[in-house]
Order: structure tokens, then sequence, then C-alpha cells
């Protein structure tokens, strides 16, 4: 039997095989599409996680059973050092499979080596998760399954045709936000859509992979004999164009470019003349489509067209993302000399950092210490640069480990693609192509993110091309990559119930963990609701509940927090006003039980702090002070929180650390901006110490950054 006759036929496939792939293809079609509306869950990206979460888990359990059935898996031969080395040997895909396996064992590591381990292994912030433990080993079995258990050409088109169309699905709803047209969310006329990533660059970064894929599935010799499918595909790529085009995002667009460099390059090595005219036939019919999408639609909110004059001016609305990048790239790169941290530890752990980082979803805590001046208070959660995220929170351990992989996996690609030569139609033709789409796919989304950020609708994507590219070369190299049923043993009993064990933990996990958080979300979107139509006690009634469902969600705290604080300002009677202060204090502290760190939850017992004392509890003025002084600290580059500290502390009458913290606000007003409040603060702490003329000429300087403000 010749190789390619061999990829024609399919060996028989149990139940389990079937639905293991029906799991994969499913959180490839859902991961993407799931989000949710403003009144339904409370965070946008919740659904995805959701879903990602539960099909790791199904495959886990499923694989689980499949072995405890008596099924026989080649990885089960590695039992010795001489097994493994000899099944190294020089092959790249069992390579990328060790470094994958060894990059998961980095972030394990990591999480338990973190500050916050509870933090690093469920997630810092529900409505941005994907860099957390869970999400990566969630992540990596998809990746795993994908690279051993896909055997043959079906497997590849049918992943290859869910991606792609996803893309297009997410692509049809971005345009009609574009055209005004949302009723699920809030993204209609927006400047940029952001589809069902909630983000126009995580709408991008998934665009950038699935366009390509769409463009190599016009070349699968499927779509040459069935002549429909070529203005289908054609379709499905002038959808996903113009979409990009929407996003307005620079790193998409410059990952989407070196990716379709990529894909010409290799074509031109591979493809006969016949394959490449239909390639450059579908893909200038896509560009056509895309031309005639974009141009129809107005600007949002002015009903005029976006010509494509507008290329270069109009790429990326708004201002400062490149420089903004910089500003992070910078302070990323003096926190990767220095490992700074909030709070001091051992010397054993300090010495480990470099090796194992500071844990998943750590970087956020960190780079305040070695940021440039920042105007406001956002603080950036990822370096906006793949390797450098990398190397801070899982360390060079992780980094290397991931580096191999990508390696591996382009080896194996490139070899793959050379080995074959130029090719025609023909079954086994198919791989081939694939191949050059999913490297090219790869070579964009690297490109891409090394300015981006990911998420879990994105990152899926991104895990399952690799084990694409695994699986074909597995194919191809005749890999022992699949099960074989194995004889029922005396222990076949044992092993069903290790099995049976294993999937009611986790079934336990996904219960106690992603179903709450979903529940929660759906309770806290009908307390905004509340809160929307000014019913502020039933949106604080809610809120507790929700918090009491999902404990680890910070946000729920917080926003009851504030709400019991407008609350106690809106009081006349004192007694009531100091009763609701108390009550959002105790709730606001809780948070701390499980983060300590977490500046947001800093800023808001903050705030209730100085309510109380303001209203003569001054058995809270030491810790007043100590908060606030922690605070501007470890936010030392931050003006406004310098300002935030000042007029906390003025509260308690500490005029000279109020004078403090203004003057650390105005130090950095020529590399921010102009600072009134600083000026104001700075004359009211001058005032307090009896400097009178000082404080005028502050008051005067306020007002001359400020003629019409506040002050």
């Amino acid at each position: 039997m010749t190789p390619d006759t061999a990829l024609q036929s399919s060996d028989r496939r149990g139940a389990i095989d079937i639905a293991i792939e029906a799991v994969w293809l499913a959180a490839l079609a859902l991961v993407p599409l799931a989000f949710s509306g403003p009144d339904v869950v409370v965070f946008f990206l919740q659904p995805k996680d959701f879903v990602l979460h539960l099909a790791a888990l199904l495959i886990v359990a499923l694989w689980g059973f499949e072995w405890a059935i008596g099924a026989h898996h080649p990885w089960a031969d590695l039992w010795s050092i001489p097994r493994v080395r000899r099944w190294l040997g020089r092959d790249p895909r069992n390579w990328a499979l060790a470094a994958a396996g060894a990059f998961g064992i980095a972030a394990t590591i990591s999480t338990i080596l973190s500050p916050l381990p509870v933090v690093s292994l469920w997630g810092r912030d529900f409505a941005q998760l994907g860099y957390e433990l869970y999400s990566v080993l969630s992540l990596l079995v998809i990746f795993f399954a994908i690279a051993v258990r896909v055997r043959g050409p079906g497997h590849v088109r049918r992943i290859l045709w869910v991606i792609a169309g996803a893309g297009a699905l997410a692509a049809l709803y971005g345009i009609s936000q574009r055209y005004g047209w949302d009723p699920i969310g809030t993204g209609a006329d927006q400047a940029r859509v952001v589809s069902s990533f909630g983000n126009p660059i995580f709408f991008g970064s998934y665009l950038v992979m699935s366009v390509i894929v769409t463009l190599g599935l016009a070349l699968d010799p499927e779509s040459g004999r069935r002549r429909w499918l070529l203005p289908a595909v054609a379709l499905l790529l002038g959808l996903q164009l113009a979409a990009m085009w929407f996003t307005g995002s620079r790193g998409p667009w410059i990952g989407l470019a070196f990716g379709l460099g990529a894909f010409v390059f290799l074509g031109a090595i591979t493809f006969d003349r016949s394959r490449a005219m239909r390639g450059a036939a579908v893909f200038a019919a896509g560009l056509l489509i895309a031309v005639v999408v974009t141009n129809l639609a107005g600007e949002p909110g002015e009903g005029r067209s976006r010509g494509l004059g507008s290329i270069v001016s109009g790429l990326t609305p708004g201002t400062g993302g490149l420089s903004r990048r910089t500003d992070i790239w910078q302070g990323s790169v003096r926190l990767l000399d220095s490992w700074e941290r909030q709070e001091s530890e051992s010397s054993l752990a300090s010495a480990l950092r470099p090796v194992f980082g500071f844990g998943p979803d750590m970087y956020h805590y960190s780079y305040p210490l070695t940021a440039s001046p920042q105007n406001g208070i956002l603080i950036s959660s990822h370096a906006h640069n793949l390797p450098l995220q990398l190397a801070l929170e899982l360390g060079l351990f992780g980094l290397v480990m991931f580096m191999a992989l990508a390696i591996s996996v382009l080896i194996a690609g490139m070899a793959f693609i050379r080995r074959r030569g130029r090719i025609r139609d023909g079954p086994g033709d198919w791989l081939v192509v694939a191949m050059v789409a999913v490297i090219a796919a790869l070579v964009g989304r690297s490109v891409e993110q090394m300015s981006g950020i990911a998420r879990p609708g994105d990152l899926l994507a991104f895990w399952a091309l690799l084990g694409i590219a695994l699986a074909i070369y597995g194919i191809r190299r005749g890999a022992k990559t699949g099960v074989r049923r194995g004889r029922s043993t005396r222990f076949s009993q044992l092993r069903l119930g290790a099995a049976a064990a294993m999937a009611a933990a986790l079934l336990v996990v996904f219960v106690a963990r992603d179903v709450p958080i979903l529940r929660s979300g759906v309770v806290a979107a009908d307390a905004f609701g509340a809160a929307a139509d000014g019913n502020r006690s039933k949106a604080i009634t809610l809120l507790l509940k929700a918090s009491r469902i999902s404990p680890d969600v910070q946000h729920y705290r917080m926003w009851t927090g504030e709400l019991l604080v407008e609350e106690a300002r809106a009081q006349s009677d004192s007694r009531v006003s100091s009763s609701l202060l108390a009550i959002a204090y105790g709730i606001l502290t809780q948070s701390e039980k499980r983060d300590r760190l977490a500046y947001s939850t800093q800023f808001r017992i903050g705030t209730t702090l100085a309510e109380m004392v303001s209203r003569g509890d001054d058995s809270r003025r030491d810790e007043l002070l100590e908060r606030s002084t922690r605070v501007a600290d470890v936010m030392r580059v931050y003006p406004e929180v310098q300002v935030f500290a000042a007029s906390r502390v003025i509260v308690a009458d500490e005029f000279r650390l109020a004078l403090e913290f203004a003057d650390r606000a105005l130090e950095m007003e020529d590399a921010t901006i102009p600072q009134p409040t600083a000026w104001f603060l700075r004359g009211a702490a001058l005032l307090g110490l009896g400097d009178s003329d000082g404080a005028l000429a502050a008051f005067e300087a306020s007002l001359d950054r400020a003629p019409e403000g506040e002050f």
C-alpha cells in the first residue's frame, strides 16, 4: 500500500475517539464565538473560559476511560530514560511534544512558587483570563489531543474548516456592528469592531490565523473538484478581510502581512502553477469582496464611506498605541533585570525568580515598580510581547521550553514541506497544502504577538494549529500517535475505577469553579440592571449574592463597596452612614484574604477609610495613613495615585505627608500631563502647615493649568 492510499483508508474508530474529536471541534467553534451581552453575564468573555475548561476536562476524562478499557497508548512505553532518548531521537515532532510537556511543568512550578499561588492557579481578573494555570493546562490538553490523535487528512480538514468557519461568522458579526446593528452586545457604531472577542486586537489576532487557513482551504483538492466551494471560500475570505480592516489594529495587520508573505514564499516552492493560480484568484476575489464591504460602510456615526485613501492614515483609530507599548517594553526590560516585587521574600525564592518567574498572572503586580511615569491609573497586565511575558511570569525555564516547542514545530513543518517538493493535486497533497497554511498562520500569529495580547478566544486556535502541524508531520512519518485496543486484564476493573474517580474529580473542579462563576455573572448582570434603574439597595443585595456564589471574584466585592460608599454619602443620618461604611470596609477587606496585592482593592479601601475618618472615626486614622503610604510607594510612577494618596492623608490632617505625595506627582508633570489637582493639594497641605504664601502660589498654579476646572 502506498502512502497516499494509506492516507485515504480509515481505521475503525471507537466511540471515545469520535467523542474526543467532537469535543475539540466544538471547542474550536464555540470558544471564539461564545460571549455574553451585558444583560446576561456581567463579564463579556466569561462564556469562552467556561467552554474552554469544559472541553479540556471532558477530553481528559474520555482519555482516562479509553485507557481504563484497555487501550494502549504509545506513550505508555516511555517508562525509562533510555526509551525516552530513543523516542526523542532526531524527530522534531517528539522534541516539540516533550517541550510542550515541559512548558506545562514550568507553568505548574511557577504557580507553586508564586507569591499568590491561588491567584496564579485560578486567575487574577476574571474578566480577562487566559494566562492563569487553569487555562494554560486546558490549552495544553487540547494541543496534545490534536497532536497525538489526528491521524488522517479528514481530521485535519475538519479542524481547519472549523477555524475558518468560526472566523467567518465572527467577521460577519463584526461587519454587522460596523453597519450599526448589534442585537446582542454593545458594539454597534464603534470606531473599531470587537465582534465576539470584546476587543479589536483579540479579534484581529484570531483573524490573522483564520484568514490564512481559509486561503489554504481554497487549495484543497476537494475544493478543486467541487467548483462551488471556491466561490464559498472566496466569500468567507472576503468577509474576514473586511472585518480585519474594521478592527483598525496595527499589530494584527502586520502579522497578517507576514503570514501571507510566508504563505506566498512556501507556496512558490511547493505549489504547481495551476494551484498557485487558483489561490491567487480566490485571494483576489476575496479582496474585491472586502473592498466592496468596507466602502459601503460609512464612518461610525458619520454616514460616509471609507475610501482606499485612508489605508495609512486611518489604520488605527485612536492614538498613543506604539508609544504606550514602548513604555511597557522598557519597563518590562527593567523588571527583567531587577525582578522587583511588592513584598520581600526569602533569598531562595528570590534566586528562583529568574528561573521560574513571578508566576502566572503576576506581572501586573510588579510592573509599576519599574515603569516610566504613567498617565491615569491603568496598570498593564501584560508585557505586550510574548517572549517578555513568558520570561517574566514563567521565567527562563518557561521561555526556553516555549521557544523549543515553537522552533521544533517550525523545523517539522519545513522538513515536511521540503521533503514533498513541488506537488500536484492528489489525496496526500492536501496535507502539504495544510502544512503550508498552518506554518504561515503560525508565522503571522508569532509576529502579531510581538506587540499583542492573547485571550482564550484566539489562544485555542493558536495551540490547535501547533498541534495540527505536529500531527501532519507524524502522519507522513508513520508515527505511532494513536491508540490500539489492548487485552482485558485482571487490572481492568481497577483501571476503570481509577478513571471513574478521575472523572468525578474533574467534575467537582468544573462544578465548584466554572459553574458558580457563570452563575454569579448572571446575578451580577442583574445587579447592574438594578443600579441602572436607580435601585441601589437591590443592586447591593444582588452583588452580595454573587460574591457568596463566587467568593474568588473580587469585582463583586469592589462594586458592592463602591455602592455602599455612595449610599453612605447620600445618608443624612450619621449613624446609618457609619454603619454602611463599616459594612463596606468589611466586604472590601475580605478580598485581601485571596489577593492581598490587588491595587483596585487598596484604592477602594482607602476611599472607604477616608470617608470614615472624615466622619470622626479616628480609630481608622493610622490604617488610612499606612495604606495610603503603601499604595503611593508601590505606584510611585503614577501621578494620579500620588494625588489619590495625598487627598486621603490630608483628611487625617497629615499635611507633611500630603505635601510629599503632591510633590511626587508634580515631579512627573513634565513627563506626563498637567497636574492641577496635585497643585491644589500642595496648596492645601501648605495652608495646613501655615505657609499661606506658598499655598497661594500653588493654588494659582492649579488655576493656570485648569482655568475652568473644578478648582
